[in-house]
Order: structure tokens, then C-alpha cells, then sequence
């Protein structure tokens, strides 16, 4: 009995030395896992940085000629008339609203002086919103409809916002079977506060 005992002993320890020595060969790739992530972590974030140097510059010697910030500019967005300045369009210097603001934009001006559009008049009105003082609605379903325009418009800053405001979203709600949605009023994202 005892040499039985003594053997199931010397079987169960020699699992558990396997499986302590498992263990450690697995500790030992995630760590390895782990600082090869960080390598390429700290890769990306030194090349982000550069893009953003490298973007700086270029806006920088870019030479786009915008006719004067407080020069009225009116747009027809979908059928609805939108009355704004080239300073508000021109927030995002690369963005298709802003290449309408210079010498020589790529769309005409109808009869009425404005630039035609066929896009949705509805969001469009909270892309000015967020153009003229960097608010955002607080509903998930209009920011996603407002992020498939800011595509569409090359609104990188807003794109950007709304980004942000989603993860946001995101960190609140977790857990929540809910759709996160927001209330009426907005979102200042220059400070975190709400409007009503």
C-alpha cells in the first residue's frame, strides 16, 4: 500500500512539475509576446508623430489661397440654403467645403450664388454646427451618420471628434445591453461639457 501511495505520490508530482514547467514556458512567450507589442507600439507612435510633423509642414508651405475668412460663402446642402463664412469652412484646410473658399473652387455657383451639394441637409447642419464651435450631438446614431459625411466632406478634425465621442460612448455604456445613446444637446468637445 505504501509503495502504491509512494508512486501515485511520485506520478502526481511529476504532473505538476509538467505542468509548473508549462506554466512558465507560456509566462515566458507572453512576455516576450508582450514586448514585441511594445516595440511595435512605440514603432507606430514615433511614425504617427512623424505624419503629424510631416502634415504641420505641409499645411505650413501649403499655399491655398482662401479668399477672406469673413468672406460669406451660401451653400445649397440637399435643397436647404446653408449661409456660412470661409473661416468656418475652412476649419479643416484639406476638406472639400474648404477647397470651395479659394480663388478657384472646383463646383460653380448657380443663379443664387450658391454651391450645390446633393447631399443630406439634415446632418449637414450639425457638420456647421461642429465647424462653427467644435460641438457634437450627443446621439450615437446621428454621430455615425455624421461620421459617414465627414468622410464624404475629408473632415478630418471632425472624423477625429467623433471618434473620441464613440469611445467614449463606448467606456460609459460597457456592459449596458443598451445601444448607448445620448440625450438632446451637445457635446463641446473642446472642453467635455454639455449643452442643452
Amino acid at each position: 500500500k505504501k509503495k502504491k501511495k509512494k508512486s501515485f505520490m511520485s506520478e502526481r508530482s511529476t504532473d505538476i512539475q509538467k505542468l509548473w514547467e508549462r506554466l512558465d514556458a507560456e509566462e515566458r512567450q507572453l512576455k516576450l509576446e508582450k514586448k514585441k507589442l511594445r516595440e511595435i507600439w512605440v514603432k507606430i507612435s514615433k511614425m504617427h508623430k512623424k505624419n503629424e510633423e510631416d502634415r504641420a509642414q505641409f499645411e505650413g508651405d501649403s499655399m491655398l489661397n482662401f479668399v477672406p475668412a469673413e468672406t460669406q460663402i451660401m451653400l445649397n446642402v440637399g435643397g436647404q440654403v446653408f449661409q456660412t463664412t470661409v473661416g468656418v469652412l475652412t476649419k479643416d484646410k484639406f476638406s472639400i467645403l474648404a477647397s470651395l473658399c479659394t480663388e478657384t473652387p472646383p463646383l460653380e455657383q448657380d443663379e443664387d450664388g450658391c454651391f450645390f451639394i446633393e447631399r443630406d441637409w439634415w446632418v449637414f447642419r450639425y457638420i456647421l454646427q461642429f465647424l462653427r464651435n467644435d460641438t457634437l450631438p450627443r446621439d450615437s446614431g446621428l454621430l455615425e451618420e455624421m461620421y459617414t459625411e465627414a468622410s464624404f466632406y475629408r473632415l478630418n478634425s471632425l472624423r477625429r471628434a467623433i471618434e473620441v465621442r464613440a469611445s467614449q460612448l463606448t467606456s460609459i455604456n460597457r456592459g449596458s445591453p443598451r445601444k448607448a445613446r445620448g440625450g438632446p444637446g451637445l457635446l463641446d468637445v473642446r472642453r467635455g461639457s454639455n449643452y442643452a
